[in-house]
């Protein structure tokens, strides 16, 4: 039988890499220090990079990077569909499909699409569908591909797929309502419960469970190392010119004053990413000029 030479697969046994410490490194946790980057106050977001017209054979394509966090968006279509059976139908539909690289997560993904990526492409769909005018290219489908190149946090990958599928979306001008930002927020405890125990460990389950009596503090855009430590967040799609809501995603637990800060917070963070997205917009017209 002829060796498949067309793939190359990894080994059957890995080992971490060795990574040398200085003697004195301290691992972090929100109950020393403020946030991951000391240089971000609770409030602030990473720096985005975002860049259109990235895939030559999509109608429409766009890349966003937040520090670890990196994402592709081609969008293809209108086109129509092709799917036997189809009736007919008035309103064109929005097929969102997410994939994780194998190598974006810190525990290596698979190469078929699990029910994560299947349940982040609906929630998609159901964040973008309301911004794009569907009523103008009845019996059509538009296909929108991400593919999540580096992940770092949950929360931060679901929400910039928002948006650079959003940049996608008008930069292969498809007629939207607005534009729509993701953003996420986190829930960190950044003090120990008065009823945990001295050792580490404890400290870390006292501060997630049922008995703790820290109010979290929010922590926007939160990163990989400090979702280890949240008790819940928050994911917001929002259309800044519009001023309206496409969806929010809540997980965890936390009381009502704290779920509609975040809001706020978010909603002020889109209208903040919402000047970024247009500029990139704003620049691949530029470039068409030339």
């Amino acid at each position: 039988m002829a060796a498949d030479r067309k793939r190359v697969a990894g080994p059957e046994t890995s080992v971490a890499p060795l990574v040398e410490y200085p003697i004195d490194h301290q691992p972090w946790t929100p109950f020393t220090e403020k946030r991951h980057n000391s240089h971000r106050q609770p409030e602030d977001l990473r720096p985005i990079y975002l860049k259109t017209g990235l895939i030559s054979e999509a109608n429409g394509s766009a890349y966003i990077e937040l520090e670890k966090t990196k994402l592709t968006c081609g969008v293809y279509g209108p086109r129509p569909i092709k799917r036997a059976g189809q009736g007919f139908s008035d309103r064109g539909t929005l097929n969102c499909e997410i994939k994780f690289a194998t190598f974006s997560c810190v525990k290596r993904r698979g190469t078929m699409r699990d029910a994560q990526e299947k349940e982040l492409s609906q929630i998609l769909s159901q964040g973008l569908t309301p911004a794009v005018r569907l009523e103008l290219f009845p019996k059509s489908n538009v296909d929108i591909y991400i593919t999540v190149l580096e992940s770092d946090g949950w929360g931060s990958c679901v929400a910039a797929a928002f948006t650079v599928a959003s940049v996608a979306l008008a930069h292969a001008g498809i007629e939207m309502l607005d534009l729509v930002a993701g953003c996420s927020a986190s829930y960190v405890p950044t003090s120990i419960p008065s009823n945990s125990n001295s050792s580490s460990s404890s400290t870390t389950e006292s501060s997630t469970g049922a008995g703790s009596t820290v109010t979290p503090q929010i922590f926007m855009d939160a990163d990989l190392e400090e979702e280890k430590y949240q008790q819940g967040s928050i994911v917001l799609a929002y259309m800044p010119s519009l001023n309206q809501t496409t969806h929010v995603l809540q997980t965890g637990k936390a009381e009502g004053s704290i779920i509609s800060q975040s809001v706020e917070h978010c909603v002020e963070a889109c209208n903040k990413i919402f000047a970024v997205m247009n500029h990139a917009l704003l620049e691949s017209i530029d470039q068409k000029k030339l």
